[in-house]
């Protein structure tokens, strides 16, 4: 049961403006928008970043894709997991490549590159403690990113281990992201 009443229709103008924002974008408003509906301010700032992080940006909406379900898992959330999933491989990736996220074996699976790999150390570091990346973990990002991608993955991350947490928390029930395709 979800915590707090899903908001159905508006009367707030900036809510009204994120839910129009979510059905252009998602093509329905997801359960989370309306959730975030009774409290407009986060309803219009958090709307705004998670359309921003779900297309295409410095890094590829298809690789982000798996940065949210290292982010979720590495936090043991379920919100939203299995819609991030189908939307992954609706991007692209392999269902190899998707199913190695929920385990250790993305380490192994050479579908990842090294780079990708380093993305995920910093995920299961972030979800430790933020604090405490360190330099070699930085190392091996820089390597492969440029700062730019850098601020957009570490952003990703953070925000993921919010929106895991808050629909966790409220027990907000997302069974789909997207209404249209993506492909």
């Amino acid at each position: 049961m979800t915590a707090v009443a899903l908001v159905e229709n508006p009367t707030n103008e900036d809510v009204r403006n994120a839910y129009k924002l979510a059905e252009k974008h998602f093509g329905h408003v997801p359960n989370l928008v309306k959730a975030l509906g009774s409290n407009p301010a986060m309803c219009k700032t958090l709307t705004e970043f998670v359309v921003l992080f779900l297309d295409e940006g410095k890094v590829s909406w298809k690789f982000k894709e798996l940065v949210i379900l290292k982010t979720l898992r590495s936090i043991k959330s379920f919100f939203s997991y299995s819609a991030h999933e189908a939307l992954a491989i609706e991007l692209g990736n392999s269902v190899s490549k998707v199913g190695s996220v929920a385990n250790s074996l993305w380490q192994l699976n050479p579908e990842y590159t090294d780079g990708e790999r380093a993305v995920f150390e910093l995920v299961d570091q972030v979800a430790l403690d933020a604090n405490a990346v360190g330099d070699e973990i930085w190392d091996k990002l820089r390597a492969h990113w440029s700062s730019a991608q850098l601020v957009e993955l570490d952003a990703l991350i953070t925000t993921f281990i919010l929106i895991g947490r808050l629909g966790d928390t409220l027990g907000i029930p997302e069974p789909v992201v997207f209404k249209r395709s993506v492909a």
